[in-house]
């Protein structure tokens, strides 16, 4: 009796058959590419089917590559001719928005005279008379002379007394409303025959050349009726101790005028 229940796993593992199953055969797909993925994918199912016939292939839809446009090649940039001349330096009234309007109409005539990149403007806000801001960086631009004046012959004999005309110096400055600019190559100074601060206080000043008199070396005025005075741009002042200090030239028997603007 001991013996048979030994025998008994012995029987029951030859009469029960061993379950073979078909193993489907192993495929490495990438995980990096989505299409490609699948495709591989629906490649092993095919392959599984045909190596275990009873097994169900189970397909998934894939999607559709994009295929990678082709980028245009750039456009050749124009090059930029360099400019023929170098433009003046205008300098504009730092009251806003009659600098932005001054920048720009400098840009424009610069660009319009010398050629060279295309300059960029700046948006600027209206004014309320553009007119007069026009017209006063046409004069500031290229000053141009006088009309001559028509004189007209007396009636009588008597030949009249000439009155003798000196030259003067031009008004700048102002206030904000009515800013008056030197020409090119002069300079804003407040008039030292007047007392106030000039243009430093929305006040009035006259135009003179940009060239030093004075000095250590002793430069004088390039013309006669000139005299040489102080320039209130330096540190440097005769009335406080100062010596051999540099200045400008004013015309001396005259005040500023408008005339030369």
């Amino acid at each position: 009796m001991k013996a048979f229940i030994f025998l008994l796993p012995l029987v029951a593992a030859i009469a029960i058959p061993e379950d073979t199953k078909c193993q489907c055969p192993q495929v490495k797909c990438p995980g990096d590419d989505a299409v490609a993925l699948c495709n591989c994918l629906n490649s092993a199912e095919t392959l599984c089917k045909n190596h275990c016939p009873e097994y169900t292939p189970t397909y998934r839809p894939c999607p559709t590559k994009v295929p990678n446009p082709t980028t245009a090649p750039p456009k050749p940039t124009p090059s930029t001719k360099p400019p023929k001349c170098v433009c003046d330096v205008l300098y504009c009234p730092q009251v806003w928005p009659e600098s932005c309007h001054c920048g720009n109409n400098s840009k424009k005539v610069c660009y319009e005279q010398c050629g060279g990149a295309k300059p960029e403007y700046q948006t600027c806000p209206d004014i309320s008379n553009p007119a007069t801001l026009i017209t006063r960086l046409t004069r500031t631009l290229a000053p141009s002379s006088p009309p001559p004046t028509k004189s007209t012959k007396p009636a009588s004999s008597t030949k009249p007394t000439p009155t003798p005309s000196f030259p003067k110096n031009p008004l700048c400055g102002g206030g904000r409303g009515n800013y008056r600019q030197c020409a090119d190559g002069w300079t804003c100074i407040k008039d030292p025959r007047k007392p106030g601060c000039g243009p430093e206080c929305d006040g009035f000043g006259i135009c003179v050349k940009d060239k030093m008199c004075g000095g250590i070396a002793g430069f004088g005025c390039p013309e006669k009726g000139m005299v040489c005075v102080d320039d209130p741009r330096d540190d440097c002042s005769v009335d406080k101790g100062g010596a051999d200090c540099s200045g400008v030239c004013i015309w001396e028997k005259n005040e500023g005028t408008e005339e030369g603007l």
